[in-house]
Order: structure tokens, then C-alpha cells, then sequence
């Protein structure tokens, strides 16, 4: 896979000018476009802006990034038909390519051309589909932005989901606020920004709404748009930001206990395999890979010839974990509330547990049996001390199937609307550099 640094790959073009193509786009798209202004400009790279009628006044075109390189919009394409030949060379900066149509295109393009993807499943598309352009990974422009001025506690939740072609929704809630389409691409940002800012938690299918509300330390929950955009960027870009949530798609047969028998011996039978399904599956596996990993730390912390600074660098890096961990329960979580439309019933129907928590549980009874099951290859002439181990294999493979029979039961449940559960914003004390010196207060009783 090759990722490039946009910034490092463009230093060759500092100190001059160059065409630049800006098709049309909704507000949102403005922070792609206020994003690539920001890093051309940190490079001293002027812009002449053309369009489909325009000469060619220099040799080096460059094309705004974004979703228009697919088969529900021509801008690009028709713009590339016209003039890819008669440029020395073209950058497509970081884009989404997808469709039957941008197959046979690709294959028209030539060695002068050189597209950045801003997530692998475009990349891996121009690839399967080009074999002349020089194709690149590197994260969209948006990014690129310093929008901190506008960082801000707000409260409520902001519904802001499209109307147009790229929904997947036949029902709109009804406060919804489609905040990308009053404006275009070319808007000053202080608008979008300031709406994002006032709310505490952001609901969307629009990708740069959701991009937007990540970088001002909203809680956001980005869901699946007509093709795999959303999704692919947020597995490359936002899955790293632990208040930012993706929904996957709505099968809820994924959630059985069969399933997640099948993750998690697969997991652990090859330890460091993490295969990407991009669907629930991904949550399934990242709970016990980081369960798994913690285990080992706790391993590496107890043995008596680690030093104390080894073993203090191993704590810190299990507390780190366990936020991640934490971070994937509730994402884990999230998904489920919408998979089974997780309404509030009466008190007498709620349930303190959680589906994820109880997935985590499961994740560390099979780390626990999978560990007894190497202690027990590396036993040897102690038949008592086999036989112990054997007995306590049987105890957690026990466990196991009985909480995994709840498990179903627990889910059913769910589903036919009997109980329901609630998915808590976490209430953190300690990620705030600014309270530091009070918890140092407090732990020197100088408060």
C-alpha cells in the first residue's frame, strides 16, 4: 500500500503557479477546498483557476479532492476528457473513485497523471484499473484545516443527514438539518462551523460534517452513505478518533453468539491476523485483540525480572489500552442501539448490562481458555498438574457456552422490544491537561 505525504510530494511545485480545477460542491466540500488553500499556501504555490472553456496557461494542472471522481457526477470526468493529453502533468489530489464508468476512464489516463485516494478501497480500485497512472494514499484535505478557533462545549445533538442520491435513509428525523447543502464550495467556513460547534454530539451521512465535528472534539456517529465513501474514509482517517463512531450496515443476524465464536477462535488461533470485514466483525475483533493485548502486558508487568521502569512503562501502556478498550465497547454499543432501535421503555424493562460489555466478558473467558490451552502444550511429565488444567479447560469452556446461550437470549430480547439498554457518554476526569495539578492536589491532601 503506498502512502505518501501530500505535503512532501507537493514541495516540488513550491514557489510556482498552477492550473487548478474546482468542480462544483455543497458547503461541505468548502472544507476540503479551505484545507488545500491552507497547505498550497503554506507551500508558496499560487493557483489559476480554469474550467472546462478555459486555455491551458501552464503545464501542471491540479484537481481539488473530494467524491466527484464517481459514476453519480462528470465534472472531473469531463473535464480530464478534454485536456488530461495536454498537460505535463495532472495531480488529482485525495479523492473517492468508484463506478463502472471511472473503470473505462481510468484506462484512458496516462503516465502523466498522478491521483492521490483519500482511503484504500479507491486506492485499490485505480490500481485493479489503471496500470499508467502513478496512484497514492493520502489522507483528504479537509484535515488540513486549523479550525481549533472554533472549539467550543455545546449541547443537544445535530441530526444532519442528506436528501439527495447518496442517502440510504427513506426517513429523515424529524429535526434534521442538512447543514452541507446552504452553502457551496467555495464558502467561507465561519457559517458550517459555528452550527457544528453549538451541538454536543453530531448525526450524519454527510462525511465532512462528520470529518468537521471530529476535529472540534465532538462526539460523532457517521452513517453509511450509497457506496463505500464514508465507510472507507472512516476506517483510513476517523476510526483512530475515540468519539468518533461509525454505524455499519443494518444486518442484524451478525449478532449471535455463533458469530462471535467464529471471530474470536479465529482471532486467537492466528494472534496477529486482523483481516478487515468492514462490518460489525471489525468491533468483535478489536475487543479481543486488545483484551489479548492487555493480557500479555499484565503478563510482561508481573514477571519478576522486569525492571521498575519496564514495569511502569508496561502499566502506562495497559491504561492506554483500556481506554481503547473502552472506546470500542461504547462503539460497539452505539451500533447496536440502532441495530435494534434501542427506545427507551420503562424502568422495569431496562437492563444495566450492555451487549458489548457482555462481548467483552466472552472476549476475556477465550483469551483465558486459549492461554489454559498453551499452558497445557507446555506441561510436561506432571500428571497432576495436567490434570489440573484440563479440569479448569473444562470449567471455562463451561462458562463460556452458558453465557454465550444468554448471550442469544439477551439479544432476542432486544429485538422484540422487552428490554432495552442505554448507551452512556463516558464522563472523563483525567484527559484534561488543565485538571492535572488538581488531581496532584488531591493525592498530596493539599486540596
Amino acid at each position: 500500500m503506498k502512502e505518501y505525504d501530500l505535503q512532501t510530494f507537493l514541495k516540488k511545485y513550491s514557489n510556482s503557479t498552477v492550473d487548478f480545477f474546482r468542480f462544483n460542491g455543497n458547503y461541505g466540500d468548502s472544507l476540503i477546498w479551505h484545507g488545500t488553500m491552507t497547505l498550497l499556501n503554506k507551500l508558496s504555490i499560487q493557483v489559476n483557476y480554469v474550467d472546462l472553456h478555459s486555455s491551458i496557461d501552464n503545464g501542471i494542472l491540479f484537481i481539488d479532492g473530494g467524491g466527484n471522481f464517481v459514476d453519480y457526477y462528470s465534472d472531473v470526468s469531463d473535464f480530464l476528457t478534454l485536456k488530461h493529453k495536454k498537460y505535463k502533468e495532472i495531480v488529482i489530489l485525495p479523492h473517492t473513485i468508484n463506478g463502472e464508468k471511472q473503470k473505462e476512464f481510468l484506462k484512458e489516463l496516462g503516465s502523466n497523471v498522478t491521483i492521490f485516494c483519500r482511503e484504500e478501497t479507491s486506492f485499490n480500485f485505480v490500481k485493479d484499473n489503471s496500470q499508467r497512472v502513478q496512484c497514492y494514499l493520502s489522507q483528504d484535505c479537509a484535515f488540513y484545516n486549523d479550525i481549533s478557533e472554533y472549539k467550543k462545549v455545546g449541547k443537544g445533538t445535530l441530526n444532519a443527514f442528506r436528501g439527495d442520491s447518496e442517502s440510504t435513509f427513506d426517513k429523515k428525523p424529524i429535526d434534521n438539518i442538512d447543514i452541507s447543502y446552504d452553502g457551496w464550495c467555495k464558502k467561507p467556513l465561519g457559517d458550517f462551523l459555528v452550527k457544528i460547534s453549538d451541538y454536543d454530539e453530531i448525526r450524519t451521512d454527510r462525511l465532512h460534517v462528520a470529518i468537521a465535528g471530529t476535529l472540534l472534539n465532538k462526539k460523532v456517529i457517521l452513517f453509511p452513505n450509497s457506496y463505500y465513501k464514508n465507510l472507507s474514509v472512516y476506517e483510513y482517517s476517523l476510526k483512530k478518533y475515540p468519539d468518533t463512531s461509525f454505524v455499519y450496515a443494518k444486518d442484524i443476524n451478525l449478532v449471535t453468539f455463533k458469530n462471535i465464536n467464529t471471530v474470536f477462535a479465529d482471532y486467537l488461533k492466528n494472534e496477529k491476523s486482523f483481516q478487515s470485514d468492514h462490518s460489525l466483525f471489525d468491533l468483535f475483533k478489536e475487543i479481543v485483540k486488545i483484551n489479548y493485548d492487555i493480557w500479555n502486558l499484565e503478563d510482561r508487568a508481573r514477571n519478576i525480572s522486569s525492571s521498575f521502569q519496564e514495569v511502569s512503562e508496561t502499566k502506562k501502556k495497559i491504561d492506554t489500552d483500556n481506554q481503547s478498550r473502552n472506546d470500542t465497547i461504547r462503539k460497539l454499543d452505539l451500533n447496536f442501539a440502532y441495530l435494534f432501535s434501542n427506545d427507551d421503555l420503562s424502568v422495569s424493562q431496562f437492563v444495566s448490562e450492555s451487549p458489548a460489555t457482555l462481548i467483552d466478558r466472552l472476549s476475556i473467558f477465550y483469551i483465558r481458555k486459549h492461554m489454559i490451552s498453551k499452558i497445557l502444550g507446555c506441561i510436561e511429565n506432571d500428571t497432576v498438574l495436567i490434570k489440573l488444567y484440563e479440569q479448569k479447560h473444562q470449567l471455562i469452556s463451561v462458562q463460556i457456552e452458558f453465557l454465550g446461550k444468554y448471550f442469544d437470549i439477551f439479544i432476542s430480547g432486544l429485538k422484540d422490544k422487552k428490554m432495552f439498554f442505554k448507551v452512556f457518554n463516558p464522563v472523563k476526569i483525567y484527559n484534561d491537561p488543565k485538571i492535572r495539578k488538581y488531581i496532584d492536589k488531591l493525592q498530596n491532601d493539599s486540596c
